[in-house]
């Protein structure tokens, strides 16, 4: 039979269609065994359970088309797509390299976040190869600091770290979504103002008496640029200070698997400079092992202690405002590093656009790419460069 609407509009048989409606509500009243048409859609819950709508006549009695309430239909739910979707698979390390990866909710000790020096005078640092996450910003005067993330149990000991330098305010808000110990030596009025207000962080000055234990000084380098600490000395000082249980579902990245090789493209280079054109820094890519190795003003850029080329498996370019804080005396700047911005992330020998977006200091720092979903990294180390704009990258 032909629904209502298909009869709408046709006013010859307006007076037949009541007829016809009047005479199935009596039918069905008496129990009739004309059945009502079946919905076109499936029902949102199990068949046996009416639906939510009520028919506007009361269901037929004896239908024959509908099945024994014994013998239920076999459900069709609607709120479940017919397709699955499809979740990073669950990865710890690179394969290729064995570097390991820090991936949510891994983490089963408080990480240990240290502030490292990247002055002249600091060259070759010890320790950012066995780093998980490196961020890479300014401090002043065109100078670069680094902050490398560390994770016991699952990122290699570092016989050596360093060295170890002060804090400022914009590390420490990176810092507060890993809720570790924070390591450096005294740092700007804002960034120790920070620690001492924030509960995110257990604060390893090593310029307090009661926290110097846990660095050393070596002689053959000059202050400040010869204090150094190790993984070792860094888990007692987490043993020491922070002895509780510690478990945080919502630390770490996603990863996803590399590309395989025939999908890698030819050997590319990524170049940036933070103020001045004439002091770069960046990345080759090789597609051997597919990742990124480091440079310094053209050259390479090596550990201390293993002499090897630093080597990481992402590279994220994010652009962050900076300027002058007012009145300083030491020249120091902010970077507005809670909002979002302008990105670019490198892994498989491509660059992607994406945005970065951390709305406050506790929260995480996520990359989005354009339909919004979280960036799924290589496993492997993450390196995140600041830079004030990306008009100061160049990819060739």
């Amino acid at each position: 039979m032909k629904s209502r609407k298909h009869f709408a509009g046709i006013r010859p048989y307006r007076a037949y269609i009541l007829l016809m409606l009047a005479s199935a509500l009596i039918m069905s009243a008496c129990g009739a065994s004309n059945p009502v048409a079946a919905p076109s859609e499936p029902p949102t819950t199990a068949p046996t359970v009416a639906p939510t709508t009520a028919p506007t006549a009361p269901p037929p009695t004896a239908a024959p088309t509908i099945a024994p309430t014994d013998t239920p239909l076999t459900p069709v739910p609607t709120a479940v797509p017919t397709v699955a979707p499809t979740a990073p698979p669950v990865v710890t390390s690179d394969p290729i390299t064995g570097a390991p990866a820090l991936a949510r909710g891994a983490l089963q000790q408080r990480p240990i976040i240290v502030m490292i020096d990247n002055h002249p005078s600091s060259y070759p640092q010890s320790g950012l190869d066995k780093a998980a996450v490196v961020f890479e910003a300014l401090a002043e005067f065109g100078l670069t600091r680094f902050m490398a993330v560390y994770a016991p149990g699952i990122t290699p000991a570092a016989t050596s770290i360093g060295p170890v330098r002060s804090a400022r305010l914009y590390f420490v808000q990176w810092a507060m979504e890993f809720r570790g110990l924070y390591v450096h030596a005294g740092g700007a009025p804002q960034a120790l103002e920070a620690l001492q207000q924030t509960t995110s962080l257990i604060d390893v000055d090593a310029l307090f008496r009661n926290r110097s234990i846990y660095f050393t000084r070596i002689s053959q380098r000059a202050a400040p640029h010869n204090l150094y600490t190790d993984s070792a000395t860094l888990e007692r000082a987490l043993r020491d200070l922070a002895p509780e249980p510690f478990a945080d579902p919502n630390i770490g990245f996603l990863f996803k698997t590399d590309a395989p090789p025939d999908a890698r493209p030819a050997s590319r280079r990524i170049e940036y400079f933070f103020i001045y054109r004439e002091d770069p820094a960046g990345w080759t890519y090789d597609p051997t092992t597919n990742s990124y190795l480091r440079l310094r003003r053209g050259r390479p850029a090596v550990d201390a202690v293993t002499g090897q080329q630093l080597r990481v498996k992402n590279v994220v370019v994010m652009e962050v405002p900076e300027a002058p804080i007012p009145g300083d005396d030491k020249g120091r700047i902010e970077q507005k590093v809670i909002g979002g911005g302008r990105a670019r992330v490198f892994f498989d020998g491509v660059e992607r656009e994406v945005t970065w977006r951390k709305d406050s200091p506790e929260s995480r720092l996520l990359f989005l790419d354009a339909s919004g979903n979280e960036v799924a990294f290589n496993p492997g180390q993450i390196w995140i460069v600041a830079l004030p704009s990306l008009d100061n990258l160049t990819v060739s």
